[in-house]
């Protein structure tokens, strides 16, 4: 019998459809911690009812849960039992199928999903943020810039060409008509899909730093980043190029409390590398600015809240689609995302009983000693076996001490 871990969620089983592709999509959870709210806040009156979809011990999994309903606004409330319930609404019609017609965003819930006017709801501990709050960066275009100033520093950024042939983006600084950084793109870039704010990302600098993007185009890809800053004790400013990632690129949030934001991403290193791009679960990567560099601290212990909740959405997610536990592209992801836990042991020989090692995904050699896979003939290739590439894959990349289960497999 194949391993399968438990889970201290409560919910029924129901189908993965609602969350296709979930897994290249950054859901951290943010949102915004509420204190000081009375008990019973939540009671409703009238017609109104709260979607009570799941309930969990743990406020983080009940907030992973949460951030798959992003577009419904969830919340996670306290209860008097001292579980956390994920909350979408409130709704005023009078059945839960008369809302999921009315409110067709909601897409999938559990089946034992119910309505409730919230008396045992004692406080909301934690919801999503309202799209205008949380959006950091807003679109410019050609002919059409945009503008942001701090204290004596005006900033323009703004794209040449026009829609029809999009020339580069041009970033330009000022104190009182005195140019004091200029920076440009290339001009490889789609029309659409620019970005630009004004973001505190490193704590130590006077100004904040100025974010701008581009999008490539095509399938499935990608944005480009680049940040202008003022290091601390620097006389002028540096262009950080981020590179490129693929989708939206960066998610911003000060996770800490430092007064700084974070940088989140997916590990694009994780897409279509064990199973399409579909089927890729990759687990988040948390980076800081600091100077003229991104810093990965994911592994800090102030981010951890934000590894249970990665966590705990992956889980949710098989939970509700069971043959996950059979794909190779999301154990991948799962068994990184426990890794660096400190679950790595049990989730590698969780992934051996079940991953699918007839996949036609993953690394390849080339039977012909010593030549290189794109010279190699089509004849001559070789899949790596799953296992053995699963733990070179890991071997390679900071996710934790690779188990000792995985290390033999490295021989």
């Amino acid at each position: 019998m194949s391993r399968i871990p438990g889970s201290s969620i409560v919910f029924a089983m129901w189908r993965y459809s609602r969350f296709a592709g979930a897994g290249l999509a950054i859901v951290l959870a943010f949102g915004v911690l509420r204190t000081g709210a009375s008990a019973g806040n939540l009671t409703l009156a009238g017609k109104e009812r709260w979607l009570a979809i799941a309930s969990t011990q743990d406020p983080d999994t009940a907030i992973g849960i949460a951030g798959l309903y992003a577009s419904e606004r969830a919340k996670v409330a306290s209860t008097q039992s001292g579980w956390f319930a994920v909350i979408l609404g409130p709704y005023g019609e009078a059945s839960v199928q008369a809302v999921l017609k009315a409110h067709p965003g909601v897409g999938e819930i559990p089946a034992d999903s119910f309505l409730s006017r919230g008396e045992k709801y004692l406080e909301t501990v934690w919801e999503e943020k309202p799209l205008e709050e949380a959006r950091v960066l807003v679109a410019y275009e050609a002919g059409k810039p945009a503008q942001f100033s701090v204290g004596e520093l005006t900033i323009g950024v703004s794209m040449g060409g026009d829609a029809a042939k999009p020339g580069p983006t041009h970033a330009v600084g000022t104190v009182e008509g005195q140019t004091v950084f200029s920076f440009s793109t290339p001009d490889e870039y789609s029309s659409f899909g620019a970005e630009a704010g004004l973001l505190k990302l490193d704590p130590k600098t006077e100004a904040p730093q100025v974010v701008f993007t581009r999008f490539t185009g095509g399938a499935h890809c990608c944005t480009q980043t680049w940040i202008a800053s003022q290091a601390k004790g620097a006389v002028g400013w540096t262009l950080v190029d981020t590179g490129v990632l693929d989708g939206g690129g960066f998610s911003y949030e000060d996770s800490d409390g430092d007064g700084a934001h974070e940088l989140m991403q997916v590990d694009n290193d994780f897409l279509y590398a064990f199973d399409s791009y579909a089927g890729s679960i990759a687990p988040i990567r948390i980076k800081q600015l600091r100077g003229n560099a991104l810093v990965d601290v994911s592994d800090m212990a102030a981010f951890r809240p934000l590894l249970k909740r990665d966590l705990a959405r992956m889980e949710f997610m098989a939970k509700l689609d069971a043959d996950l536990w059979h794909a190779n592209g999301f154990l991948a992801g799962w068994v990184a995302a426990k890794m660096r836990l400190g679950g790595g042991a049990d989730a590698w020989l969780t992934a051996l009983e079940n991953l699918d090692k007839e996949s036609d995904f993953g690394p390849q050699i080339c039977k012909k000693k010593g030549k290189p896979i794109a010279e190699c003939d089509f004849d001559d290739l070789e899949r790596v076996p799953i296992a053995k590439a699963l733990a070179a894959f890991f071997n390679e990349r900071d996710y934790g001490e690779l188990p000792p289960a995985a290390q033999a497999h490295l021989r």
